[in-house]
């Protein structure tokens, strides 16, 4: 960990670069050191432990393929059916099982964090690329399961939701900190717009289910 992380001054929020034009009191709680590091957090895991019901639940299927998720509750929500489909085996291993090595990461660096050890700028800058890749593989699955398979998967919505609350975030983040150079229009929206933009695309989510389903969850 010595090879990630300085100690000390430098392993505090106070740790910023001389070229830093922000100071340590004027970054918002969730961009400092401690305050992200609990964002991380709860956002690993939370989607882990999705990722684990969802582990659970593809084992049992591979012990008898007739299994009942616990997530199949009718409808448009059937678990069972989403991870029957090609699109829940992309990589070869079921997504699942991919989601616990990356979760786990993010709780592990959120718990390192949260000592107010301030890791280098190419981990975050690293970190963040991997969030991004996640989201993104998160997004594609959501496209699928509500455009192709047709049906909804209840933990899969959770990981949904905390990925989607977690990037805007982490960019911001990342600007603010000076990890990622950005100009000034860009820091001003992660100042004040990354969780508003977070909202955004839950909500937007959200209602694009609502239309797709319509008729499932209105009659």
């Amino acid at each position: 960990m010595n090879s990630l992380a300085t100690t000390g001054q430098q392993g505090s929020d106070e740790a910023f670069t001389a070229d830093d034009p922000g100071r340590v009191q004027d970054l918002p709680w969730w961009a400092r050191t401690r305050g992200f590091g609990w964002v991380l957090l709860v956002c690993g895991v939370g989607s882990f432990y999705g990722a684990v019901e969802l582990t659970l639940e593809r084992i049992q299927l591979y012990i008898n393929p007739d299994h009942i998720a616990a997530c199949d509750v009718g409808g448009a929500f059937s678990c069972s059916t989403v991870m029957k489909s090609a699109q829940a085996s992309v990589f070869g291993p079921p997504n699942p099982f991919i989601g616990l090595v990356g979760f786990t990461i993010l709780i592990v660096v959120g718990v390192v964090l949260t000592t107010g050890t301030r890791l280098p700028r190419w981990f975050m800058n690293m970190n963040l690329l991997g969030t991004a890749a996640a989201t993104g593989f998160l997004v594609w699955l959501y496209t699928q399961a509500v455009y192709e398979i047709g049906s909804l998967c209840l933990y899969c919505m959770v990981c949904w939701f905390f990925m989607g609350l977690l990037l805007p975030v982490h960019l911001a983040r990342n600007i603010l900190t000076n990890d990622l150079p950005a100009p000034r229009w860009l820091r001003g929206w992660a100042q004040h717009g990354a969780w508003l933009t977070s909202f955004i695309l839950l909500v937007a989510c959200a209602a694009s289910i609502l239309v797709v389903f319509s008729n499932q969850f209105f009659g």
